[in-house]
C-alpha cells in the first residue's frame, strides 16, 4: 500500500510540476481532504466493487466539479484502483514533496494556552532561523502540558513544557529513594 501512495503521489507531483500548478493542487487536494474525513462512508461508496465504475466517477464529478481536471482525475483514478482510502497518504507524500521543493518546514506547536500573533510571529522567526526553512506552524493547545512548549517536526520533538520537568524531576526524586 505504501509504494502505490508513493507512486500515485509522486506522479502528480512530477504533472504538477511540469504544469506549474504544484501550489494549486496542493490547496485542491487540502480542500478534498478536508471534505473526506468527516466522510468514511462515502469513502467506502468510492471505493466499491460493487457499484460500476461509471457511477462512481458520476460521484466524484457531481461532488467535485469545482476541481481542476488534474485533482478530478486524480480522484478518478483512486476510484478505479478502489482506492479512495489512501487519498489522505497520497496528500501527505504530496505535501512532503511540496514542501521540500519549497524549503518548508512543518512545526507542531503545543501550548497550554493559545499563542498571541506576537509570538507566533517572534517563534516562526526564530524556528526559520534555526532550520534554515520557511516555518509553517500547526498551532494546537493542550491544557495538560500545563505550561511551557512542545515544538514536533516529522523527525524531532523538542518538549520543553512544564509537565515534561515535572516527570522528570519525579523520575530523580524517585530514582534517588527520596519519594516512595
Amino acid at each position: 500500500m505504501r509504494s502505490f501512495v508513493l507512486t500515485y503521489a509522486n506522479s502528480l507531483f512530477s504533472l504538477a510540476e511540469d504544469e506549474d500548478i504544484t501550489q494549486a493542487v496542493m490547496d485542491e487536494l487540502k480542500e478534498v481532504e478536508n471534505i473526506l474525513k468527516d466522510n468514511n462512508e462515502y469513502i467506502r461508496l468510492l471505493d466499491s466493487p460493487t457499484i460500476p465504475l461509471p457511477e462512481r466517477h458520476k460521484l466524484v464529478e457531481e461532488a467535485f466539479s469545482s476541481l481542476m481536471e488534474y485533482v478530478l482525475n486524480f480522484i478518478k483514478i483512486l476510484c478505479e484502483k478502489k482506492s479512495v482510502h489512501c487519498f489522505f497518504g497520497c496528500v501527505k507524500q504530496y505535501e512532503k514533496l511540496y514542501n521540500k521543493k519549497y524549503n518548508i518546514e512543518k512545526f507542531t506547536v503545543i501550548t497550554a494556552h493559545p499563542l498571541s500573533d506576537s509570538l507566533c510571529e517572534k517563534l516562526t522567526r526564530k524556528l526559520e532561523k534555526e532550520s534554515g526553512k520557511k516555518a509553517v506552524l500547526d498551532l494546537r493547545v493542550d491544557k495538560s502540558i500545563l505550561g511551557g512548549i512542545i515544538i514536533r517536526t516529522e523527525n524531532s520533538q523538542t518538549d520543553a513544557s512544564l509537565r515534561a520537568r515535572l516527570d522528570a524531576l519525579r523520575a530523580q526524586l524517585t530514582s534517588a529513594d527520596v519519594i516512595d
